[in-house]
């Protein structure tokens, strides 16, 4: 049994994008009140907007900033430089994965790439807009504003961004990628980019074939900063509120639709299978389904059951974002029949799904800001040993004491937080978007009770899934 314990310890990822907190921690008060109190104030959110009218002149509003203002020649040659500082910093992360340690915690690839780059990235573009359309690192090896040498096909729509970003969620997940996996990785990614881009051109790839920019943009549209056009050749930006640009997100094609689904339900099942349920359901075999079909119980026959359990969760991960656009199509549905007024369901699709991004975002940032604490904050020691060769090139190399971190009772209540306003947001742009399309405050109060449900049955079930790894 030992061996059979050892070899399950080594499914956890080389580099979780989790979070584990060790020790159960001690809160003021039941986990239980925390969820409770949410779902309270989810509801509560929900009556002041119903009886409130219409809230959309806070939607539309934004305060000018009248400094700093930047002359767009310059933001120009900024961005070029920028987009060529991020290409050598991919470039590099391939060099230090071929050449140095397979360490994933020594070698700087793994933190640069999905802590600094990944992760800090979609947060920045969070706070002050797409930055990444912009600083495209792949534009600086083509030609400026290049055609491409084929149209492109109207069929494949959004489907390489998203089939991309499904791979590479997979990959992270999955296959423990060590640096030398993820040099493999991103040379692949370079060379299907600039396949991409030479064949449909720069800016037609970078909106419908770059993983890495479909999931920036979808936080980028929740930034409280806007770009305004620019006027007398400089650069203008405003004050909105935080969430309010997605009313201007358009999300036209399926294969973005499933991209959002895929991100939030990605998010959910990677703190799934961090819990007890998760691992019991499979490996403790309750309904004896395992032990019948191989004749002895899982937990003794490891190494034959593996591959099942990773076929198993790798068919969970594909389907789960269809599991999500199931249940946002029913309750859809079921707001429709209260109102008695029909729509056509790609189009109340459409206009709805954006105000499932803010669930979405604020699920990945409880899940993952962590990490930004922890792993992220070694990049200092690691750009003086970047291969893991034991080098000091800067006097900062990694000593062996642990990053801060703040207390865990203070990151369960920021998550809580994080996570309520979410999903506030979401009922705030929802009701906005019935109300526009019912044209009264009565029926789309009606037309919204149903996502209200749904809303409250995420609250729940995204704290509950939070709170497991706290109570050990």
């Amino acid at each position: 049994m030992k061996k059979v314990a050892t070899a399950l310890l080594l499914l956890a990822p080389g580099v979780a994008f989790g979070h584990a907190f060790g020790e159960p921690v001690q809160l003021p008060m039941p986990y239980g009140l925390y969820i409770w109190g949410s779902v309270l104030a989810l509801v509560l959110s929900f009556v002041l907007l119903a009886l409130g009218g219409n809230q959309s002149r806070l939607l539309n509003s934004h305060i000018p900033l009248r400094h700093p203002l930047v002359r767009t020649s310059t933001l120009q040659r900024l961005h070029r430089s920028a987009a060529a500082f991020w290409l050598a910093v991919l470039v590099l992360c391939v060099l230090t994965g071929f050449l140095g340690t397979r360490d994933s915690m020594r070698n700087i690839n793994m933190t640069t790439f999905w802590i600094v780059f990944v992760l800090g990235g979609a947060y920045t573009a969070m706070l002050l807009g797409n930055w990444y359309a912009r600083q495209f690192p792949w534009q600086v090896l083509m030609l400026p504003n290049w055609k491409g040498t084929h149209p492109y096909p109207r069929w494949l729509g959004h489907w390489p961004a998203t089939m991309l970003f499904v791979a590479m969620v997979s990959i992270e997940l999955f296959l423990h990628n060590n640096p030398r996996q993820l040099a493999w990785m991103l040379l692949g990614y370079g060379v299907i980019t600039c396949t991409g881009m030479t064949l449909f051109g720069t800016r037609r790839w970078l909106q419908r074939g770059d993983p890495l920019a479909a999931l920036f943009r979808v936080f980028a549209a929740c930034a409280p900063l806007r770009r305004l056009p620019s006027q007398q050749g400089q650069v203008r930006w405003a004050l909105v509120m935080p969430f309010s640009q997605l009313k201007r997100l358009r999300l036209w094609h399926p294969a973005q639709a499933v991209f959002v689904f895929f991100l939030l339900s990605s998010t959910a099942f990677d703190g799934l299978r961090e819990t007890k349920v998760y691992f019991n359901v499979f490996w403790q075999d309750p309904l004896g389904l395992l032990t019948l079909a191989f004749g002895e119980h899982p937990m003794k026959i490891y190494p034959v059951v593996r591959p099942w359990f990773f076929a198993w969760e790798f068919g969970l991960l594909l389907a789960s974002p269809f599991f999500y656009l199931g249940l946002f199509w029913l309750f859809l549905r079921l707001g429709q029949s209260m109102t008695g007024k029909a729509h056509a369901m790609r189009l109340m699709m459409r206009r709805h799904l954006p105000s499932l991004i803010p669930i979405t975002v604020v699920y990945h940032v409880t899940h993952y800001y962590t990490l930004l604490l922890s792993q992220g904050l070694k990049i200092r020691g690691l750009v003086s040993d970047p291969l893991g060769w034991g080098w000091n090139l800067f006097g900062t190399a990694i000593t062996g004491r642990l990053p801060w971190l703040p207390d865990m009772a203070n990151i369960w209540t920021s998550q809580v937080v994080l996570i309520l306003v979410g999903h506030v947001a979401a009922v705030w742009l929802s009701h906005a978007e019935a109300l526009r399309m019912e044209g009264s405050t009565r029926k789309a109060a009606l037309n919204q009770l149903p996502m209200l449900v749904l809303m409250v049955v995420f609250t729940a079930v995204g704290l509950w899934v939070l709170a497991q790894p706290l109570q050990g």
